[in-house]
């Protein structure tokens, strides 16, 4: 993959203007703003819950460029559902900017590893409960995808809400 220098920075451009509108949003939203009608599920609890998905996504990129297999500890759980609960119950009490702070600095790790990641693994696939089977560009779009889906999810809920 000769243009792999142009894709990784193509990735990270994605990752980088995707974040800065995340934030944009994320920022002038309540965190305890109320998100999905058929849950108790907040803001907070979104980006808490996309901290842990880009975690588990560093950690997946880490053994990939290892050639380690990876799975997500599910801590007991029955299933991904149960863990996302547990995640989100275990950091609900955690201050806001922090949580805030944790977001972004995974996502640091994960445009490092987009940097690191070396071109004779980038076609390597990997695998957990929560992707299946991505390369490299494959990972970084799920990410970006599932980011979206959630900045959606907040951007409708907020639609009732004034700027705070």
């Amino acid at each position: 993959m000769s243009s792999l220098p142009r894709i990784k920075a193509d990735l990270i451009a994605n990752l980088d203007q995707g974040r800065a509108q995340a934030l944009a949003l994320v920022e002038r939203l309540p965190p305890d703003l109320p998100v999905h009608a058929s849950s108790d599920w907040t803001v907070r609890d979104l980006i808490i819950h996309l901290t842990a998905l880009e975690t588990d996504m560093v950690a997946a990129l880490q053994h990939a460029m290892d050639e380690k297999p990876f799975s997500v500890d599910l801590r007991g759980c029955g299933t991904v559902n149960e863990l996302y609960e547990l995640r989100r119950e275990e950091r609900a009490g955690e201050n806001w900017q922090q949580l805030l702070a944790e977001w972004e600095r995974v996502r640091d790790q994960l445009r490092g590893l987009v940097i690191a990641f070396p071109i004779d693994k980038t076609e390597i696939t990997f695998s957990n409960p929560f992707f299946l089977d991505y390369n490299l560009v494959g990972a970084i779009h799920a990410c970006r995808a599932h980011e979206r889906l959630h900045l959606a999810e907040m951007r409708a809920a907020s639609q009732d809400q004034p700027p705070t």
